[in-house]
């Protein structure tokens, strides 16, 4: 008897502890749209994320914000960034921008995360870190 009880009660914290692991995952698992998904069935005003490479030639600079175009290869979203870029932003790179899909079908941007890649170059003997970006102009 007492040991049906302590298996019912492992059982039951078991099943507690699963279900408090996926729902805390499951909000905090955050995935990107892609322009063709956008195109395929535009939200209805809800924040999300967009991924894709920024157009090259697209990128403009007015004041404050930065209006660019992402895509996928397949379709483009016309974005505009109302926050800061990070200073490794460029044409060609690829981005993945937080906001919403506006009435006027641009993608309106308060944050830009810059993807990179995972191939690390230490600096060169006397080269400063960072020099490299500053002459290309990043």
């Amino acid at each position: 008897m007492r040991r049906g009880r302590t298996l019912v009660a492992v059982a039951l914290l078991a099943a507690g502890l699963g279900w408090v692991a996926v729902r805390g995952l499951s909000g905090n698992l955050v995935y990107y749209q892609t322009p063709s998904d956008l195109a395929r069935r535009p939200p209805a005003g809800e924040r999300l994320r967009l991924g894709g490479y920024v157009l090259p030639g697209s990128v403009e600079r007015t004041g404050s914000s930065v209006r660019f175009v992402v895509t996928d290869g397949a379709a483009h979203t016309s974005v505009v960034n109302t926050g800061g870029v990070p200073s490794l932003f460029q044409a060609g790179q690829g981005v993945v921008v937080e906001g919403v899909l506006g009435a006027d079908g641009a993608f309106h941007a308060d944050t830009v995360l810059v993807k990179h890649s995972n191939e690390y170059r230490p600096p060169a003997p006397g080269e400063v870190p960072g020099a490299a970006d500053l002459q290309a102009g990043g």
